[in-house]
């Protein structure tokens, strides 16, 4: 039984020519294995539950080499065996576990997991970041934009007749031949965070939804009181430079269960 106490590392007799096997009652980290002095054993084989060991030389019984692993969930986190020799015995089966978890272990584990979902969330925020960098050569290369060029322009007056909690603050829209691209800064005025997941647009003028091609965020998830530039990607039919951001739709740009929208009712595209 395992307890995670410093000083109280199980010792292990191992024997040249003798396997030992130690069997796990939760699964380890391969990757984790390590053994000190590798070179003296023939074998080192780590599984998901269990880790064989074969001497290649014997050991003294004054020798004490270390066996360290980690768990891959759990308290203890990690364990260290002390690895020895004696004459005539050898510990062949070895069977492993840890004992159930206390308050405070279940605390100290959620606190650790917590700090793992944090900085994954920092890493993900950031790789979203550098996505969003687009030079002008990429856009050139991806043919986004044909000799006539693209359109830009504010659209204030699509902002202002939105509804509830979520509001776009400023609204501007780009127009090309074939596509509009329009860039909301959302105000979050909801006592929840918000993660913009999808959208859809239908034209006024009659006709059903249909799918935007994408929504970036520049934030994951819009904290309460929180302003975030977020564009709604829209392909369009082909159309000459007089038809572009002239069409009247109206957007829901929602979370992924579709509980939460910002909705407005004529935007141009």
């Amino acid at each position: 039984m395992l307890t995670g106490k410093a000083g109280e590392s199980p010792l292990l007799y191992l024997a040249p020519g003798a396997f030992t096997f130690i069997l796990l009652d939760a699964p380890i980290l391969r990757e984790s294995v390590q053994v000190e002095d590798r070179a003296r054993f023939a074998r080192v084989d780590p599984s998901d539950q269990g880790i064989t060991l074969a001497l290649g030389e014997p050991l003294g019984p004054t020798e004490r080499l270390t066996l360290r692993f980690t768990y891959r969930e759990g308290f203890p986190s990690s364990a260290v065996f002390l690895l020895t020799g004696r004459a005539g015995e050898a510990d062949t089966v070895v069977n492993v576990s840890r004992p159930p978890q206390t308050m405070e272990a279940c605390r100290v584990e959620l606190s650790v997991t917590r700090e793992r979902c944090e900085t994954q969330r920092q890493e993900l925020e950031a790789l979203r970041a550098r996505s969003l960098t687009v030079s002008p050569a990429a856009v050139a290369l991806a043919e986004l934009v044909d000799k006539e060029g693209m359109k830009a322009e504010n659209s204030k007056e699509s902002c202002l007749n939105a509804r509830g909690e979520l509001r776009p603050a400023q609204c501007r829209a780009l127009g090309a031949s074939t596509w509009t691209v329009l860039v909301l800064e959302v105000s979050n005025g909801g006592e929840s965070p918000w993660a913009p997941v999808w959208a859809e647009v239908a034209p006024v003028s009659g006709g059903g939804p249909r799918r935007a091609r994408a929504v970036i965020s520049r934030q994951a998830t819009i904290l309460p009181g929180e302003k975030v530039s977020v564009a709604v990607e829209v392909e369009m039919p082909v159309r000459e430079s007089q038809e572009w951001l002239r069409e009247p739709h109206a957007l829901r740009l929602c979370d992924a269960a579709g509980s939460r929208c910002l909705s407005l009712s004529r935007v141009k595209l």
